[in-house]
């Protein structure tokens, strides 16, 4: 047991003893069972309490069925099962704050709710990992609500910004798999731009973007066939023109924010040289080829 949970335990026997509760108290025996590491039978008895007149709104109660909750919830085998008792774990330590006018448990119940709300970030980025895109959202969205319920001037940006990247990079990964499977694209786009908003100034937003629309174009090119018509090899052409023309500015942004970044130099020169610009492609690839070696840099 850490030392968070024996703060807790000693608090709550403390108050119970002073307080002198009768026998019986659903709330006393909820702690005692909790104490003997009896999870199930302590979760049952602290449901109750919180719905006697007595503990609906005390404090200490929703703290103690918060850290209950908690322990289940970190001993549980079955992910959703686990994030069942994470949400009652972390609504049960919000409330307990949220009563909590004299302040005497909500340094004990900040600490859990940070260390569960910290938890849905992580199980967000692990599922980014594992290609598990929609777990990976409704993770997120946890995380967020999360913070903002604990502090509405919370600020977001940075960590969204990181999971959007992120996201949009296995919407990528999702769409180089089945680039017949167009939504993929878009929603890989969709992520990218949404970091734009928040960051314009976001190198790795500009750069996917860039690198996205260029091979799509490319892909498109490559597809072209000796069986094609020209009306039909000219309309992919033309199609394959407008993702360089798109990839271009993000690009160009991406070198302006680092340009001594040698991926994007060979960008723009690819990109130009798409495009039909040999003078421009040909002076990227002048800049990449002035580059001082990577292990002299």
């Amino acid at each position: 047991m850490n030392m968070l949970s024996r703060t807790l335990i000693a608090l709550l026997a403390l108050a119970n003893a002073m307080c002198m509760v009768a026998q019986g108290d659903p709330l006393v025996e909820a702690l005692r069972k909790y104490q003997a590491g009896e999870l199930e039978k302590a979760r049952e008895l602290i449901d109750l309490a919180v719905t006697t007149p007595e503990h609906v709104k005390d404090p200490e109660a929703w703290l103690l069925r918060g850290f209950v909750y908690k322990d289940a919830y970190k001993a549980a085998t079955v992910q959703d099962q686990g994030d069942g008792l994470r949400n009652e774990a972390i609504q049960s330590l919000f409330t307990s704050m949220d009563l909590d006018s004299a302040g005497t448990y909500k340094e004990n119940a900040k600490q859990a709710y940070d260390y569960l709300t910290r938890s849905y970030f992580n199980d967000a980025a692990k599922a980014l990992n594992e290609l598990e895109d929609a777990r990976a959202l409704s993770m997120f969205g946890k995380y967020k609500e999360a913070t903002l319920r604990s502090d509405p001037n919370a600020d977001t940006r940075k960590r969204e910004t990181e999971f959007m990247n992120a996201l949009g990079t296995v919407y990528t990964k999702r769409f180089n798999q089945d680039r017949t499977d167009l939504s993929w694209f878009e929603k890989a786009i969709d992520a990218y731009q949404q970091v734009l908003v928040m960051d314009p100034e976001n190198y790795g937003a500009n750069y996917n973007l860039a690198t996205l629309f260029y091979n799509r174009g490319v892909y498109n090119i490559q597809r072209i066939s000796a069986d094609d018509e020209i009306p039909t090899i000219l309309q992919i052409q033309e199609a394959s023109r407008e993702f360089f023309q798109d990839a271009l500015p993000y690009m160009l942004k991406a070198h302006d924010m680092n340009p001594s970044r040698r991926e994007t130099l060979l960008g723009l020169e690819g990109i130009y040289y798409s495009l039909q610009d040999q003078e421009s492609s040909d002076k990227f690839r002048q800049l990449f080829e002035e580059l001082p070696p990577e292990e002299d840099r």
